[in-house]
């Protein structure tokens, strides 16, 4: 099963990425696929700056403006099979108190992966559904930022990284 970063979705509908034609197969590959609430506050944020496109589709589908966002990625989901996966619960850290369970984990792996913030919350995540029982084998990007980690995340997490446009892949 793969977790799919949030760069995959939005390389999908980029027609000027060089990585469109690649995300959209990746996509509609037949393996099971997972995404977690941070794709979808990922998703809402990118989405909720196109103004005018949200507008248009709230008005061809009818749909109150308010409501446009939840469905655009309600579609994005059932167009290419994408499961949500929540997380549960929360991780006492020593001496900060209890997080989030994702949060907490990125804290703790933040010293062994040098990842961006939210590079390193969707492998806390990756790592927080595998802890769940999600058989998650793969993380699939369009983020080079993962190249210089793709050992040890294979190493610690037994994932492997998929970079879409990638040389190795």
């Amino acid at each position: 099963m793969s977790y799919v970063d949030t760069s995959v979705i939005v390389a999908a509908f980029d027609k000027l990425n060089s990585r469109q034609r690649m995300a959209r197969e990746v996509l509609e590959e037949g393996e099971r696929k997972i995404v977690s609430e941070l794709v979808l506050t990922e998703l809402a944020s990118i989405l909720s700056k196109r103004e005018d496109m949200l507008l248009e589709l709230s008005r061809k589908l009818k749909v109150r403006e308010e409501l446009i966002v939840p469905v655009v990625i309600l579609y994005i989901l059932r167009r290419f099979k994408l499961s949500y996966r929540r997380v549960d619960g929360y991780r006492r850290i020593f001496m900060i108190g209890n997080l989030y369970s994702p949060f907490a984990t990125a804290v703790d792996m933040s010293s062994k992966f040098k990842l961006k913030t939210l590079d390193l919350l969707h492998l806390a995540y990756v790592k927080t559904l595998m802890e769940q029982g999600e058989g998650i084998n793969e993380l699939i990007t369009v983020d080079h930022n993962f190249e210089r980690e793709r050992e040890i995340i294979k190493r610690e997490l037994n994932v492997d990284v998929k970079i879409l446009g990638s040389s190795s892949e």
